[in-house]
């Protein structure tokens, strides 16, 4: 590696986790002479990647960054950067997977890696999910904005696809909160009979939640002696995904 570049870029993670900092400052943590720092820092800020408080001498990020980041996130495709988490967690689970999304006031698969087993439950690419019962679908009404959640609500036909899907508006309000609390929605044989399912959020650079992936699989293999294990699981590649798609918790 370009011994100059690495600098450069060590420069811009260190004022990422600080407000600011001085050239001295700098140069003690790269352990390198106040005239490297600042012919590095005199590159930069002609790119805009840095500026200088004309007060205090000290250097922050620049605003030139901000085109970087906006060039990325154009490129980000959400399909393509989830596959990898997909299929390792088909692979550990051994169950299908499928990416959902939330486009138009529905939910939609638009991904899926599917299991190996001779038993599996399929998803179909493009399908909509019954938003009140199926776990992708809580899973993402869960996480909207109040105002745009129970304008949702207002519309939701509760079909009842089986003997446990909820039909009260009050009960599935109740259930959503218990989602954000636990972070992932699960669907034992609402939508399904002998069909078990588990979702997680998925968050995007802002913190906005637009996507979420699950898993679905038999009842017999997936129930409540074994499912903390599946939970923990989606709950990872959902994490994963998130990190990917450039969201940091807030500190």
């Amino acid at each position: 590696m370009i011994q100059s570049l690495d600098r450069g870029l060590e420069i811009l993670f260190i004022l990422a986790e600080n407000k600011s900092k001085g050239v001295t400052e700098l140069a003690n943590e790269l352990q390198v002479n106040k005239s490297t720092v600042f012919r590095l820092l005199e590159t930069m800020e002609k790119r805009n990647l840095v500026q200088q408080d004309k007060i205090t001498a000290k250097y922050k990020l620049g605003i030139g960054l901000l085109h970087i980041s906006e060039g990325l996130v154009k490129n980000l495709d959400i399909i393509n950067v989830s596959r990898p988490s997909l299929k390792q967690l088909m692979d550990s689970t051994k169950e299908s997977v499928h990416l959902c999304t939330f486009s138009n006031d529905k939910v939609y698969v638009v991904d899926q890696v599917k299991s190996n087993q001779i038993m599996k439950v399929s998803a179909t690419i493009g399908h909509e999910e019954p938003i009140h019962c199926s776990s992708v679908g809580k899973c993402i009404l869960a996480y909207l904005p109040e105002e745009k959640r129970n304008m949702i609500l207002d519309g939701v036909q509760f079909i009842p696809y089986t003997e446990k899907t909820k039909t009260s508006k009050d009960e599935l309000i109740n259930e959503l909160g218990e989602i954000r609390k636990n972070g992932y929605a699960l669907d034992d044989e609402e939508l399904s009979v002998g069909v078990c399912c588990i979702a997680a959020p998925i968050y995007n650079h802002k913190g906005e939640i637009k996507n979420c992936v699950g898993i679905s699989g038999p009842s017999a293999r997936i129930h409540k002696e074994n499912i903390d294990s599946y939970i923990n699981k989606v709950k990872i590649a959902a994490s994963n995904i998130s990190h990917n798609m450039g969201y940091r918790i807030p500190r």
